[in-house]
């Protein structure tokens, strides 16, 4: 995706993989509203059963390009290699014993997370993505660009008080699952802000979403003589998302 910032630089965002998720259950579910009114003869169990390996293939694609240090790159090329192995036996290519792969899986899963811990001798200031782990952004003066951050069994902190924004106006996809992000946002920016919470919460500057499913949108400040815009998107799923001043 391309997106121009001022006259002269031309910055390419990655799609993330929180888009890539959204479309993969998309398609899932159109498949499964047709197949209900009989206009194709696709067994939904058996597309689910087939495709799910596809999400950790994301999830572990995502991990290597947000964490560039060794166990992030161990971490995600084992799920990318989990996606790839069970997709091919869903699929029918190969057969795995099941019991043994899962006997020789667990402890190498242990020993990956003894990796990371040994990686992690402060809390990650970079990436975007913190699976079972935590993102802390609240440095003096660390840089606020448009991004997408996921929260997966983990927990996100961005402190906006403290950050330099690269643009006047900055769009940020904050996705909670079974995890927690919260945003501090200083009195002189400007906030936009559309949350979608399913068996989860979200609370927006003191609006709160929850239940089963819920939504909620809100704006702060004035949009037309901000010097600084912050919009963002909410999706939380079994977890919270909390936007504070």
């Amino acid at each position: 995706m391309w997106v121009i910032a001022g006259k002269e630089s031309i910055h390419i965002h990655r799609i993330s993989g929180r888009y890539f998720i959204g479309i993969l259950i998309i398609v899932i579910g159109i498949i499964a509203l047709l197949n209900n009114f009989g206009l194709v003869n696709i067994s939904f169990s058996y597309l689910v059963s087939l495709l799910w390996p596809l999400l950790l293939g994301i999830v572990g694609i995502n991990f290597i390009i947000n964490r560039r240090d060794i166990p992030g790159m161990l971490t995600g090329s084992l799920l990318i290699a989990l996606g790839v192995i069970f997709l091919g036996h869903n699929a029918g290519f190969w057969h795995i014993n099941m019991q043994n792969f899962w006997q020789g899986f667990w402890p190498v899963v242990i020993i990956l997370i003894g990796f990371s811990l040994l990686g992690k001798n402060k809390s990650n200031s970079s990436g975007h993505l913190a699976i079972m782990g935590a993102v802390e952004k609240n440095n003096a003066g660390w840089e606020l660009e448009s991004a997408d951050y996921l929260a997966l069994m983990g927990g996100i902190e961005l402190d906006i008080r403290q950050a330099t924004f690269r643009e006047r106006e900055i769009n940020l996809g904050l996705s909670a699952i079974m995890g927690g992000i919260t945003v501090i946002v200083p009195e002189d920016v400007a906030v936009t802000c559309k949350g979608t919470a399913a068996m989860g919460g979200i609370d927006l500057l003191g609006r709160e979403s929850g239940g089963i499913v819920g939504s909620a949108t809100m704006q702060s400040g004035d949009l037309q003589s901000a010097d600084k815009i912050l919009n963002l998107n909410c999706l939380s799923i079994l977890g919270g998302i909390e936007i504070k001043r």
